[in-house]
């Protein structure tokens, strides 16, 4: 009797500490306030298993209008890749990806299996690029795992599947989540049933007065490679008007 006493109080116990769903945590995180527009720079540091590394300096905008998404980044330096311009433009379940590459002085179209490949070196692919900050909760089966506390912070961890007919780069993620911001701090990627690669959103800043919570340094790793990629944003200008001329292969190529 007694057995079954303590066996229903962790029962009860469970499912106050685990009140809220994975898909709750999800659509919260993607709920949570952005600007509509954000331009600004980013320090993009490529880092070998043997510390070695390589920095990049890049210049960012981004608008939102609706179901539309667009991003645009431009290299400044070094010299081998200055000028090379990469568009994304996101309009509901479809989206259209370009790479401008100053040497052959011409655009081509990222498609298919291209957008799982790595972005200009980095460990990033071109299609985790084009998603940062964008999570469709509707997209995934969100299953949350537990709850752990760091720091004195209460994260949530949540398994995120994608669903039959979503095409995804990876076969699942597993997300920590900061429980009094709803703002993603770590994602396991996984492909083949294995770890493949570890997102750290190392900074997060407040801006707005509050109202928008940014990460503003965050690292790649691939596991396998010991290989990480660091990037950092700078200087940034949030909700300031940005022309739709700046989302143009007209733009891509000055």
């Amino acid at each position: 009797m007694r057995k079954g006493i303590i066996g229903l109080a962790a029962l009860l116990f469970l499912g106050v500490a685990l009140a809220i769903t994975g898909d709750e945590v999800m659509q919260k995180v993607e709920a949570r306030p952005s600007p509509k527009t954000l331009h600004g720079r980013m320090v993009m540091t490529l880092v070998n298993k043997q510390g070695k590394k390589l920095t990049r300096e890049l210049e960012l905008w981004s608008k939102e209008e609706g179901d539309v998404k667009k991003m645009l980044i431009k290299f400044l330096a070094p010299a081998d890749v200055k000028g090379t311009a990469f568009l994304s433009i996101q309009k509901g379940d479809k989206q259209e990806m370009k790479l401008y590459l100053p040497a052959l002085k011409r655009v081509r179209r990222i498609a298919g299996s291209q957008k799982k490949g790595s972005f200009m070196g980095s460990d990033f692919s071109y299609d985790d690029i084009a998603k940062l900050g964008s999570l469709k909760a509707k997209d995934f089966t969100n299953t949350l795992k537990k709850e752990e506390t760091e720091g004195g912070v209460k994260l949530y961890v949540v398994e995120a599947v994608p669903k039959p007919g979503v095409e995804h780069t990876y076969d699942r993620q597993v997300i920590w989540v900061r429980a009094d911001i709803y703002v993603p701090v770590r994602i396991e990627f996984y492909k083949k049933g294995k770890l493949y690669k570890v997102m750290t959103l190392e900074k997060i800043e407040s801006f707005a007065g509050g109202k928008y919570q940014i990460p503003t340094r965050l690292t790649m790793e691939n596991v396998r490679t010991r290989h990480k990629t660091v990037l950092e944003q700078k200087d940034l200008k949030l909700d300031q008007p940005i022309p739709d001329s700046v989302f143009t292969e007209r733009f891509m190529k000055r």
